[in-house]
């Protein structure tokens, strides 16, 4: 499962590395399921990951991760 798009995807058998998927399928409104072919090696293979993440934006999370956002 690839968690992120941020990190540049990898081959699962040679470890080649993966610009962009060969297809995209929408499972639901939370998932898509990746399609992956390798041209180094050749290996498909399918990967899956969340669109969207529950996680409470509190005001210490804010002011943590985004301080200079903060307007007085």
């Amino acid at each position: 499962m690839i968690t992120s798009l941020k990190q540049p995807a990898k081959c699962i058998r040679c470890g080649g590395r993966l610009s962009t998927p060969d297809k995209c399928i929408y499972l639901d409104e939370e998932f898509v399921c990746y399609h992956w072919i390798c041209p180094k090696c050749g290996c498909e293979f399918d990967a899956s990951t969340c669109l969207y993440q529950d996680a409470p934006l509190t005001p210490e999370i804010v002011e943590k991760f985004l301080p200079d956002l903060l307007v007085a």
